[in-house]
């Protein structure tokens, strides 16, 4: 069954239902179907034949979830942009997306639009989506077309769109209502959504929950700035399933106040977007005992995750990194050796994920994708495979990741591309050379330095608060490296690239 059959049958079940709440909002199951009808009605009036992907804007509202399926339901595929993200990026992603209308859910005005481009505001999706007519189902996006479009960190400096067909979500929800326990467990449950709706990590609890008739909990950025409010809203909230980066439950774990009598209802935990440590789980463990701790893995490029293993005891005390564990139904691990070959086991390579949730490739970057999307011949079925650029290994059938085999990390999880920074550096003013690498410890990554070769600058602190200025004005605060050192040059290595484990070092 196709994802937007699914979430009506819901609709039916669970109308009367809240589908999304938020600190400002919230809307039922009814209100947020019928509303996306009218609005997708209005979207075909306004755009015609066109089918190009069409860029929803905001930060944390119901209404961009009514959007988002306007949007699809109207056949065109939706790309998700998040307030936080700043001017120059989000035009970049209007430029690519190339569409002449832009769904702004949020009153903070996009000052930086091409000309061609009309903005709807909230006023004018809410008058549509309450005086419009309904659309059809005839309309809607078929299994093979695009779903949504998220941009990710590319290493030229300019995102790119990793595209979503709605049969990649319907595989992919299909196995995410089994995570941690069965899919009547899940049936109108609350789930934590604390990733934004340009991450994709908010896919997990977005539509697990709305294919199970539960309520999105959502946790606005302004509120994760202070732990104590954060959490006296999650208890509100009597959260059923815990959805997040690691790192956000490691900011909770801060609280002593932040344990089973305060969430007496919550039943798994669901990670994904980077390393889960061996301490997260263990503080989860005594502070949560009857708690699930489910660690996924997966990049945006499969469809959120694409294996899962249930963290126990012995694999907290194990003095190993914790498994990524198998792969869901209709999916196929391996590891690639470099020269090609599947490794053995126990034997380390790159990770290939191989499967239905695998996306068709990057938006309008067939360069891009031919390196890394390719179809792949097994036991007689072509199906599509991504090399991951993610270091691993199958030991007993269980996957171990080890890290990154290139220049992409993963912080706070948030994927990114060291190139993304360094080109970004390097258009400002007077740098002439930019290298950007991970602090790690205790197999953790801290937090990114960058090393600048500036001739005409002092180093001091002005200098480093005017590469941070200019920084913002390019790219998203997580992206902004902590750490900003002037030298005199990058070492380099014997074969003449820049000897990044040397900067490691330095710091």
């Amino acid at each position: 069954m196709e994802i937007l059959e699914k979430i009506s049958r819901r609709v039916v079940d669970f109308g009367s239902n809240i589908a999304f709440h938020s600190s400002e909002e919230e809307m039922t199951y009814e209100d947020l179907w019928e509303k996306s009808d009218r609005l997708a009605w209005q979207l075909d009036m306004e755009l015609g034949l066109s089918k190009k992907a069409i860029v929803v804007y905001g930060h944390k509202n119901p209404w961009m979830v009514v959007c988002f399926f306007a949007c699809v339901k109207s056949g065109r595929a939706y790309c998700p942009v998040d307030t936080s993200m700043p001017e120059e990026r989000i035009e970049a992603i209007v430029k690519a997306v190339d569409n002449v209308l832009v769904l702004a859910t949020d009153e903070q005005d996009i000052q930086r639009l091409p000309d061609k481009v009309r903005v709807m505001s909230l006023e004018e999706i809410k008058e549509a989506a309450d005086s419009c007519l309904r659309i059809g189902t005839k309309g809607w996006v078929k299994p093979e077309d695009v779903f949504y479009i998220i941009f990710t960190s590319g290493s030229t400096g300019e995102p790119k769109g990793v595209q979503i067909t709605s049969e990649n979500l319907s595989r992919y929800t299909q196995w995410s209502v089994t995570l941690g326990d069965s899919p009547k467990d899940k049936e109108g449950s609350i789930f934590l959504n604390q990733a934004p709706f340009s991450f994709d990590l908010s896919v997990m609890d977005t539509y697990t929950a709305l294919v199970s008739g539960g309520t999105v909990w959502c946790l606005d950025k302004e509120m994760q700035k202070e732990t104590r409010r954060l959490l006296d809203y999650i208890a509100e909230g009597t959260i059923n399933y815990w959805v997040s980066t690691p790192s956000f439950a490691d900011v909770c774990l801060s609280d002593k106040g932040f344990d089973n009598s305060l969430l007496p209802e919550l039943r798994v935990f669901l990670f994904c977007g980077e390393k889960l440590r061996r301490e997260t789980a263990k503080r989860l463990r005594l502070r949560f005992p009857k708690s699930i701790i489910v660690n996924t893995y997966g990049p945006t490029e499969s469809t959120v995750a694409v294996s899962q293993a249930i963290i126990n005891d012995e694999m907290i005390k194990a003095d190993r990194p914790l498994p990524i564990g198998q792969p869901k139904p209709g999916t196929i691990l391996r590891i690639i050796k470099d020269d090609g070959s599947i490794a053995s086991d126990g034997e380390k390579g790159e990770i290939e994920i191989i499967g239905d949730t695998v996306s068709p490739g990057y938006f309008n970057n067939p360069e891009k994708t031919e390196q890394v999307f390719s179809m792949v011949n097994i036991n007689g079925k072509s199906m599509r495979a991504y090399r991951t650029g993610d270091e691993g290994f199958i030991e007993n059938e269980v996957v171990h990741h080890c890290g990154r085999i290139d220049l992409q990390v993963k912080v706070h999880g948030y994927r990114i591309e060291m190139g993304d920074i360094e080109a970004n550096l390097m258009s400002i003013g007077g740098i002439e050379s930019a290298a950007v690498v991970p602090k790690t410890e205790e197999n953790r990554i801290r937090y990114l330095a960058a090393f600048l070769v500036s001739p005409g600058a002092v180093g001091d602190h002005q200098d480093r608060r005017m590469v941070r200025i200019k920084l913002k004005e390019k790219l998203p605060e997580y992206m902004i490296p902590k750490k900003i050192v002037f030298i005199d040059k990058l070492p380099m290595t014997e074969n003449g690239k820049t000897d990044r484990k040397k900067l490691e070092e330095y710091l």
